[in-house]
């Protein structure tokens, strides 16, 4: 089952029980600073053509990531693993949620463009988990996920590429769970999971995206060539004072 809400992830999470999904493989906004929404990012067009594009969507604070981690858990029964601003380390390790300070190494990331101090390379990746036991499948190999950025082609301007995410799914999650993305962007956590046989819940508050992700993930259900029933729902935002 895939199952894709146009709304606000908030919103969508105050709504799921406990242990609602197996677990949770996501990117949420990075940052909080004023410059976010305007900030400028590479992103080659489902055209092919190269442009730059604003984030177009507001970063996180600190407070807000550390309760937007405590909603993911208490709906995940196995993982919650993000890729985040890697200064959120500290926060998640005096939660006692963070396992693993992992990282996604990109080959092909931008150089320091000012020459004035080494680039950076890599991105983080939170590999969190409440109280209990714990299993993955990927035995004693290291938390380092060596994948180009590549091309893209989603549209998206922080998509990331779907062999990372592949690989993520496939580490994290068995065939037949439940993988939940509450920020969903263009839905390459979605395509990874059609591909990979994983049920799929999904959230994305921009229509433009959502759109974008309705349809990817649709295709991909199209390739894959079996019957996974795709449920869009426009669910309804409820203000919060």
């Amino acid at each position: 089952m895939i199952t894709l809400h146009n709304a606000d992830c908030l919103d969508v999470l105050a709504a799921m029980p406990d242990g609602a999904v197996d677990c949770v493989i996501t990117d949420p906004p990075y940052g909080a600073d004023d410059t976010h929404a305007g900030h400028l990012s590479s992103v080659v067009l489902r055209n092919g053509e190269p442009a730059r594009q604003a984030l177009g969507f507001a970063g996180i604070s600190s407070d807000a990531f550390c309760l937007l981690t405590v909603s993911l858990l208490r709906v995940a029964r196995r993982w919650v693993v993000m890729t985040c601003e890697w200064k959120y380390m500290h926060l998640l390790d005096e939660m006692g949620v963070l396992i693993r300070f992992g990282v996604w190494h990109k080959p092909d990331g931008a150089p320091q463009f000012t020459g004035d101090r080494p680039g950076m390379g890599w991105e983080a990746v939170a590999v969190c988990h409440g109280a209990g036991r714990k299993r993955w499948n990927g035995g004693g190999r290291h938390a380092v996920w060596t994948e180009a950025k590549g091309d893209g082609h989603s549209g998206h301007p922080t998509a990331k590429p779907i062999r990372l995410v592949r690989q993520l799914v496939r580490d994290f999650s068995d065939p037949g769970e439940t993988v939940f993305d509450p920020f969903l962007g263009s839905g390459t956590t979605g395509v990874a999971c059609v591909e990979l046989g994983r049920s799929f819940i999904g959230c994305e508050i921009d229509p433009k995206y959502f759109a974008m992700a309705q349809e990817r993930i649709g295709n991909a259900k199209r390739n894959k060539r079996f019957d996974l029933p795709l449920m869009a729902r426009q669910t309804a935002l409820i203000p919060r004072g």
